[in-house]
């Protein structure tokens, strides 16, 4: 269930009258609650209420509430034990008039009337597993008004079947701006109040085979002016011209039924003043993308998460020269100036929010300039703005998504406006619309940058390219995509084709910067990727060969947008500007913000050094190899109880089995087993049936591949692919893990266990190593040029350990080490009943096993006194001292090789 319909079944609940015996499993039916559920909870099944509620787990604990007593009765809810012992998140309660609600997760109230719930119903989205935000509930205008349009565009669609085709794709996606803008002109003093809704009820809802007619008469006299307009009829001539583009041209409107009517009329009941163009634009850009509607609650981070990209790289700045020259009127004149002067650029503007937040900001700034000269200068404020929409540009690839960016953009403004006019008494006229911002419907991609946004002689203009560009790995890219990083990409980085969709914006945003005259710079969200691994050393090698530097950072934290199957993904930040520009470089943490000489592209205060792979293990560290591939379809890996049948039936069998562990067997203590067959053993094990048909399953399979060397395997069906093995110990390090623990979780296993290939392993290894591999310091280094698997640690042999520094380390340092690490491995045997996954789990770690947490301190200090003298303070710290020691190691292999 989507947002749209839960405030339909709300808006169902509030429309009829109160019946206290239905009215809490219609609430929870609302929401999305399992039929299942309903039904067991009316019957008074899994009902776990200890107070004569209605208890639904982990969900909600209702009560009625005696007529005023609503507040208590949601303070015997919150005392009940069972709201506790059931990890409710909601209490609820009504006496049928006044509803009240708290959620105990974040400690919100909801009191209202019960008639006024349609309004709130974004308090309970996470009932319906849409995590809700702040704002949500602040301004529900936004869902409703997505709803009703969403609604509208789906019955024209139904009513015009030619339509859904892409010739008509913009006329359609036009048609609908136009329909939004008439709805906030007449609730907004642009229109007379409510002249659009009242002229459609009159003319069409008794007769929709009017509305066509209707509406292209109304819309050709708004592309008119006065003297112009001829035959136009009366009801349309009403409308004042517009112009502007929105409705140039011959209008195109498509035919209107009954129900699509009545969707038009519903629309125009809402309060469109309240509408909000910061998030207004994402949202209705689901309109035409249905699997976008069911994530309607999750637009409302995007704000503060866009003025981390917009702040530091010139609203800050802009603010900061405004306070400098607070009470000098020359200086705040500048600040003017320079305003008419800033252009924003977004070449992946989707519906405009960059832009709208952008155009806000600095409207915000006019203001308060404005009114400081007015205190200390008298000075009159102009009737037109110092910030110009047609210093906003985008790029956009959906025809219907670059339409509300234009549109978004104009509603902004106007409000903008409004505000202007509150301060001081005057604003420009709203009609007829003026060029609005310079957006681009096609590809960002394969369109010149420099013809949509093009480089100005005026040195003092200043050009900021934001935005947040489609992300997509690799294997995501369609074939038209790839075809487009072939294009952003030519004559520039050759094996570009291992880079993530958004690395494309990079490559063209440096090119385009490198061009401009005047101060210019690009800052874009981008998936963590883009500064870890062999981004690093195939993207940034490429864009730092040019005269640019980062000039700040924002760390990874999550950031959710509204495709479903990217919800939340983790991203940094990267702002880049031309080098000379003596900009204060700043890295900036989930509470901190770091003043930094250089940031890397690893996103680290440290110089530019570039980690590149290492294939092979250097002199002072054994080799560290992937795990073992069984190649085997799962034939020769067994459960436990596959093990014991085989040994109950063949005792014999038990020389050829092996415990398998892996990332998943060695944190969450799972058994696996192997059959693990040398070749000098293949004859003898043969012989037992069972072993035999699984390796014949084995050797079916491998010659049945198209990989010629898998089918080459085929000779040795009853072996893994590998068979690297241990005489006494291993250590065994997991490939991708939490980046939750503060620790990279590794171990010791004895010679009867195999490491698969989920893990790789150290084989033969010495206890000195483990110390190394779990600390801090080599943390650090992981995180910094290894990369992640969405948020998890990815560890790499020949990026991680390969490359990682090591002092020269004397026998002392080694006896050192292995008893810090021999420390850890009895800091964990203390829990023998608790798998690594509960030990390392942060919040345990601290609370419940402090004896390892002191294990691994210990290790870290010791560690880190061989290498500094002293512990470290922080990761940013160690990282600065490790990319030093690897710049001296590389330095010195290649005088070793020059010599």
């Amino acid at each position: 269930m989507n947002v749209i319909e839960i405030e339909e079944q709300i808006d169902a609940i509030v429309a009829k009258d109160f019946n206290p015996d239905e009215f809490v499993f219609d609430f929870v039916e609302a929401f999305d609650a399992p039929k299942a559920t309903v039904k067991q909870l009316r019957q008074g099944q899994q009902n776990a209420s200890d107070i004569g509620g209605i208890l639904w787990r982990r969900n909600l604990h209702y009560i009625q509430a005696l007529n005023g007593l609503v507040r208590q009765a949601l303070d015997k809810l919150q005392a009940s034990k069972e709201t506790a012992k059931q990890k409710v998140r909601y209490i609820v309660s009504t006496d049928g008039n006044e509803f009240g609600a708290r959620d105990l997760k974040t400690g919100e109230t909801l009191n209202c009337l019960i008639s006024e719930l349609g309004l709130h119903f974004g308090f309970f989205l996470p009932l319906a597993n849409i995590e809700r935000y702040k704002i949500a509930d602040e301004n529900p205008i936004d869902i409703k008004a997505t709803g009703r349009l969403a609604k509208l565009y789906d019955a024209i669609l139904m009513d015009n079947p030619t339509w859904k085709g892409d010739e008509k794709r913009h006329a359609l996606n036009h048609f609908m701006t136009q329909i939004v803008f008439c709805l906030f002109a007449e609730d907004t003093g642009i229109f007379a109040e409510n002249s659009f809704s009242e002229t459609i009820a009159t003319y069409c809802e008794t007769d929709s085979t009017q509305a066509k007619t209707v509406l292209t008469n109304v819309f050709t006299a708004m592309s008119l002016s006065e003297d112009h307009r001829g035959d136009c009829p009366a009801y349309a001539k009403k409308f004042p011209f517009v112009n502007g583009g929105l409705f140039k041209g011959a209008a195109d409107v498509p035919r209107l039924t009954r129900g699509s009517v009545r969707y038009l009329i519903d629309a125009g009941q809402l309060d469109w003043r309240e509408i909000n163009p910061d998030i207004f634009g994402s949202m209705i850009q689901s309109i035409v993308n249905e699997d976008q509607r069911g994530e309607l609650g999750m637009h409302y981070t995007s704000v503060p998460n866009i003025l981390k990209v917009l702040d530091p790289l010139f609203l800050d700045d802009l603010r900061e020269q405004v306070l400098a020259g607070w009470d000098k009127k020359k200086s705040l004149q500048n600040v003017l100036d320079r305003l008419s002067k800033i252009r924003v650029f977004d070449p992946a503007c989707g519906s405009g929010n960059f832009l709208v937040i952008a155009y806000r900001e600095l409207r915000k700034i006019e203001i308060k300039v404005i009114s400081r000269l007015a205190e200390i200068d008298n000075y009159s404020a102009p009737l037109w703005s110092h910030v110009e929409l047609t210093n906003f540009y985008g790029i956009e690839y959906a025809d219907f998504a670059a339409e509300t960016a234009r549109l978004s953009l104009w509603i902004a403004e106007y409000q903008m406006n409004s505000r202007y006019e509150a301060a001081f008494g005057r604003r420009a006229p709203a009609l007829p619309l003026k060029a609005t911002g310079r957006i681009v419907n096609g590809n960002a991609l394969r369109i010149n940058w420099e013809r949509v946004c093009p480089h100005p002689d005026d040195q003092t203009i200043e050009t900021y390219i934001v935005g947040n560009p489609p992300y997509l790995g690799r294997q995501l890219q369609t074939p038209e995509q790839k075809e487009d990083k072939a294009i952003a990409f030519a004559g520039t980085v050759k094996n570009f084709k291992s880079l993530d969709y958004v690395a494309s914006w990079f490559v063209l945003g440096n090119k385009y910067i490198l061009k401009s005259c005047g101060k210019s710079a690009y800052s874009f969200v981008a998936t963590n990727s883009i500064a870890q691994g062999q981004h690093v050393s195939v993207l940034w090698t490429k864009l730092l060969s040019d005269p640019v530097e980062i000039i700040y950072a924002h760390e990874a934290f999550n950031w959710r947008n509204n495709a479903k199957q990217n919800a939340a993904v983790i991203v940094v930040i990267v702002a880049v500007s031309k080098i000379g520009k003596n900009h204060q470089k700043k890295i900036y943490t989930k509470d901190q913000i770091f003043s930094v000489k250089n940031i890397s592209p690893y996103l680290t205060s440290s110089d530019n050094t570039i980690v590149l792979p290492i294939s092979n293990s250097r002199s002072d560290r054994p080799k560290m190899s992937f795990g073992n591939m069984a190649l085997n379809g799962g034939a020769l890996i067994l459960s436990s109880s596959e093990v014991t049948e085989l040994v109950s039936r063949n005792p014999e069998a038990k020389r050829y089995l092996r415990k398998l562990v892996g990332s998943e067997e060695f944190i969450r203590n799972t058994e696996r087993f192997c059959l693990w067959i040398r070749d000098s053993e293949a004859d003898d094990a043969l012989q037992i049936e069972e072993i035999k048909g699984r390796v014949e399953e084995v050797k079916a399979l491998r010659l049945a591949s198209s990989d010629s060397a898998t089918r080459r395997f085929a000779e040795m069906p009853y072996r893994f692919r590998e068979q690297n093995e241990c005489t006494d110990l291993s250590i065994i390090i997991p490939r991708v893990s939490s980046d939750r623990r503060q620790y990279i979780p590794c171990g010791i296993l004895d010679s009867n266990s195999i490491i698969s290939d989920s893990a790789f392993g150290i084989f033969d290894g010495e206890l000195w190593m483990l110390s190394v591999l779990s600390s801090s310091l080599h943390l650090a280094w992981i995180k910094a040029v290894c990369g992640k698997l969405k948020g998890d640690y990815r560890y790499s042999n020949t990026l991680g350990w390969n490359t990682f520094p090591v002092p020269r380390l004397t026998s002392t340092n080694y006896e050192t080490l292995a008893k810090v690490a021999e420390n850890i491995l009895l800091a964990r045997d203390a829990y023998f009943d608790k798998t690594i996954a509960e030990l390392y789990e942060p919040e345990n770690m601290e609370k419940e096993f402090p004896e390892l947490q002191k294990a691994h301190q210990e290790n870290d200090d010791v560690l880190e006194t061989i290498y500094n003298g002293t512990p470290f303070r922080n990761d940013p710290e160690r990282l600065e001292h490790l990319f030093k020691r690897y710049v001296e190691i590389v330095d010195a292999q290649m005088e070793e090789t020059s010599s």
